[in-house]
C-alpha cells in the first residue's frame, strides 16, 4: 500500500488556508470589540458611568409644609394638608411612551400631550416631573406594589395649601401660584426652583420668605425596577415660619354678614396701634381654587369677572371721599387760623360761585350754623365757602399731612397711593386754570381727588387717637419651628 503524499500535502494546504481565514475573522471581530470597548470608555465613559449611577441611586425630594396663617386667637386660617402625587423622573425614564400610556391608564384625565412636553422640557433631568396630583390612596398602593411595573415612576407626599376659611379672608391671606422667570432672579427666591408654588398675593406674597421654609431630599439606592433598597443620606425639611396675625376672624365674619349682597369695603382697626381687626373686601374669591394650580377656566372666569373678585378694595380701590374728607379741611382751618370753632357762614341750600350753582345736600339749607355744627350736619355749602377761604394749596397740603396722596404702607402689597390734584397737575394734562368751582368741588371730598378705604382709616384713626399717623399693619409676629419670634 503506497501513501499518497501529494494528496495529504493538498489538504493539508487546504486546512491551513481555512483556519488562517478563521482566525482572521477571530481576529477582526477582536479588533472590533476592542475599539468599541476603547469608544465607550474614553469618549462616552462619563455618559455611561453616570446612568450606572442613576440606575442604582436616586434623589427622592422631600417637601417641606409651608408656615401656618392664624388670627390673633391663633385659629388657623392658612393651613396644610396631605396630598400625593404621581411623578416619574426622566433620567432613567427608558421608554417614556410606554410609561406615560400605561400612566393614563389608571389616571384617564393625564393629558399624554402635556405629559410628554414636560418631560422633554425638564432642566433637572433627576428631578420628578409631576404628572398628576391628588391621586387617591388605593392607586398610590396599587402603583408601589407593582413597583417593576413602573420604573422609574414615583409617588410623592406633599402638602397642599388649605384655606378654611375660604372666600371669607381671600384678600388678607392671598393665594398660591407658580413662580415665575422674573420671580426666580429674585433674591428673596432663594431655594425656590421652577414648579414650585410661592405667595401671588396678600400675606402669603409678602410673607413669602418666612413661610416658605426649605425642602429636603432623601438619596437612596434602588433596584432596576425603582424600589427602595437602603437610604444613603437624608436632609429634612424644615417647616415655614407660623405668621400670627392682627386679625379677628369672629370680626371678620360679622362684617361679612353686615354686608349682607352689598359690594364694598369693610376695615375695623384699633387707632391707637394700627392693628387691623377686620378687612374685608366684596366681592371675593375661594382661594383654595390656587391650591393645586387653577384651570385656565376657572382663571379666566375670575379675572375677567366685570367685578372684578380678585382686587382688594381696601387697598387697592381708588375713589372720591366724600364728606369724609371735610375733616382735613376743618383741621386745616382751626390750624392756619382761618376758621374758629364759632364761625358761622349761612346756608340758604345752594352756593353761588361766578355763574354756577353749586348745591347743598339739603335743598331746604341748614340756615347759619358755626364750624362744629357744619361738621355734625355735613353742610356742603358751609365747606365750599371754607374750602374758598382756605385756598387749594392749604388744603392739599394738610391732605398731604393726613397721608393721602401716598400708600400707608400696610403689609400687603400692590397698595395704590390715591391722587391729589393741584392747579399745576390740571394746567399740565388740561391745559386749563384751577377754578374756584374747582376748589368748591375739593371741598367736600368731590372732582379729581381720589383716597383709598385704607388711607381714609388711617386719616380716620389720626383723628381718633390725638393726632398721630400710624402705619396700619395686619401682622402681629412670626414665630419660627422652635418658638422664636423672628419678626415682631
Amino acid at each position: 500500500m503506497s501513501i499518497n503524499y501529494r494528496f495529504i500535502e493538498k489538504t493539508n494546504l487546504k486546512y491551513e488556508r481555512r483556519i488562517k481565514v478563521l482566525l482572521g475573522v477571530i481576529l477582526f471581530i477582536f479588533l472590533v470589540i476592542l475599539i468599541r470597548v476603547g469608544w465607550l470608555q474614553i469618549v462616552e465613559g462619563e455618559k455611561f458611568l453616570r446612568l450606572s449611577q442613576t440606575a442604582h441611586l436616586r434623589l427622592i425630594p422631600l417637601a417641606n409644609p409651608r408656615g401656618l396663617i392664624v388670627d390673633r386667637n391663633e385659629r388657623v386660617i392658612a393651613d396644610n394638608t396631605a396630598s400625593f402625587s404621581i411623578g416619574v423622573i426622566p433620567e432613567s425614564l427608558e421608554n417614556p411612551e410606554k410609561t406615560l400610556l400605561k400612566l393614563k391608564s389608571i389616571f384617564p384625565d393625564i393629558d399624554l400631550r402635556k405629559a410628554e412636553l414636560k418631560v422633554k422640557k425638564v432642566k433637572n433631568p433627576f428631578r420628578p416631573v409631576v404628572l398628576k396630583e391628588g391621586i387617591d390612596i388605593s392607586k398610590v398602593t396599587y402603583i408601589e406594589e407593582r413597583g417593576e411595573e413602573f420604573p422609574s415612576v414615583v409617588i410623592l407626599s406633599q402638602p397642599v395649601r388649605s384655606y378654611p376659611y375660604g372666600k371669607l379672608l381671600s384678600h388678607i391671606v392671598g393665594y398660591l401660584g407658580e413662580v415665575n422667570k422674573n420671580e426666580l432672579k429674585n433674591l428673596s427666591f432663594l431655594g425656590v426652583e421652577a414648579g414650585d408654588l410661592v405667595g401671588k398675593m396678600g400675606i402669603e406674597e409678602v410673607y413669602n420668605s418666612y413661610l416658605q421654609g426649605e425642602k429636603g431630599g432623601r438619596q437612596v439606592e434602588v433596584d432596576v425596577y425603582g424600589r427602595v433598597l437602603k437610604t444613603i443620606f437624608q436632609k429634612d425639611p424644615l417647616p415655614g415660619d407660623t405668621v400670627y396675625l392682627t386679625i379677628d376672624v369672629n370680626i371678620q365674619k360679622i362684617a361679612r354678614e353686615e354686608m349682607g349682597d352689598r359690594k364694598g369695603v369693610v376695615i375695623i382697626a384699633n387707632p391707637y396701634t394700627g392693628e387691623i381687626l377686620s378687612m374685608l373686601s366684596l366681592p371675593s374669591f375661594d382661594p383654595n381654587l390656587f391650591a393645586r394650580g387653577i384651570s385656565n377656566e376657572k382663571w379666566l372666569e375670575l379675572s375677567r369677572n366685570p367685578e372684578n373678585p380678585l382686587e382688594n378694595r381696601a387697598v387697592r380701590g381708588e375713589y372720591p371721599p366724600a364728606s369724609t374728607f371735610k375733616i382735613v379741611l376743618v383741621t386745616a382751618a382751626l390750624e392756619t387760623g382761618k376758621a374758629t370753632p364759632f364761625a358761622k357762614f349761612y346756608c340758604p341750600g345752594y352756593y353761588k360761585i361766578g355763574k354756577r350753582i353749586f348745591k347743598c345736600w339739603k335743598k331746604e339749607g341748614h340756615g347759619w350754623l358755626n364750624l362744629k355744627d357744619a361738621l355734625i350736619h355735613s353742610c356742603d355749602v358751609y365747606f365750599y365757602q371754607l374750602g374758598l377761604k382756605l385756598g387749594v394749596k392749604n388744603i392739599i397740603h394738610y391732605a398731604r399731612l393726613f397721608g393721602l396722596g401716598k400708600p400707608t404702607g400696610i403689609d400687603l402689597g400692590s397698595e395704590k397711593r390715591g391722587f391729589l390734584p393741584t392747579p399745576e397737575w390740571k394746567e399740565k394734562l388740561y391745559k386749563e386754570v384751577w377754578y374756584p368751582g374747582d376748589t368748591a368741588n375739593l371741598s367736600i371730598g368731590q372732582g379729581y381727588i381720589l383716597v383709598t378705604p385704607i388711607q381714609m382709616l388711617d386719616l380716620i384713626s389720626a383723628v381718633a387717637n390725638g393726632g398721630y399717623l400710624g402705619r396700619p399693619h395686619l401682622v402681629k409676629k412670626i414665630v419660627d419651628k422652635n418658638g422664636n419670634t423672628v419678626f415682631n
